[in-house]
C-alpha cells in the first residue's frame, strides 16, 4: 500500500471513530434521555435527589461538607456533624466528632439551646466564609459515633 493510500485511509477511519464518538456522546448526554441525574443531568437547579431538605445522609457520617447549587445561581456549602458537644454559649456550639474533628457554630438568635455540653447531637448547618451557622440540631442517633 502507498503512503498516501494509508494517510488516506487512518484519516478516513479517525473521521469515522470521531463521528461515532460523537454520535455514542450526543445519545448518552442529551436532554429527555430517560431519568434525569448525573451524568447528563440538564435542567435548572440540582437534580431531584440532591434537593436541599432531603433526607439522604448515610448513618455512618461523621461529619461531611457539600457545595451545592442553590436556586439564584450561587452557591450553599452545607455541613453536617455528628458528635458531643465540648462548649455552649448562647451564640455558639462547639462539636466534637470521634475522630477528632471539631467544628464551632454560631447559632441565630431564633434557636434557642435546649442542649447542654456532653449532650450527643446531630448539626445541619451552613458555611458562609469562615463562619458556620446551624440551621438544625438534635439529638444523635448511635450511628456514626
Amino acid at each position: 500500500m502507498s503512503m498516501r493510500r494509508t494517510v488516506a485511509a487512518i484519516g478516513v477511519a479517525a473521521a469515522i471513530a470521531g463521528l461515532g464518538g460523537a454520535a455514542v456522546y450526543a445519545a448518552t448526554d442529551s436532554p429527555g434521555m430517560g431519568e434525569a441525574g448525573p451524568p447528563g443531568h440538564h435542567g435548572d437547579g440540582p437534580p431531584p435527589w440532591a434537593q436541599p431538605g432531603r433526607d439522604n445522609d448515610d448513618p455512618a457520617t461523621v461529619h461531611s461538607e457539600s457545595v451545592r447549587r442553590d436556586v439564584h445561581g450561587g452557591y450553599t456549602t452545607e455541613l453536617t456533624q455528628v458528635g458531643v458537644i465540648t462548649a455552649l454559649t448562647a451564640d455558639s456550639v462547639t462539636v466534637a466528632s470521634t475522630d477528632g474533628f471539631s467544628q464551632s457554630y454560631a447559632l441565630p438568635s431564633t434557636l434557642k439551646p435546649t442542649w447542654a455540653v456532653n449532650d450527643h447531637v446531630s448539626v445541619r448547618a451552613t458555611r458562609s466564609g469562615a463562619t458556620a451557622t446551624v440551621s438544625s440540631i438534635g439529638e444523635a442517633s448511635t450511628a456514626g459515633q
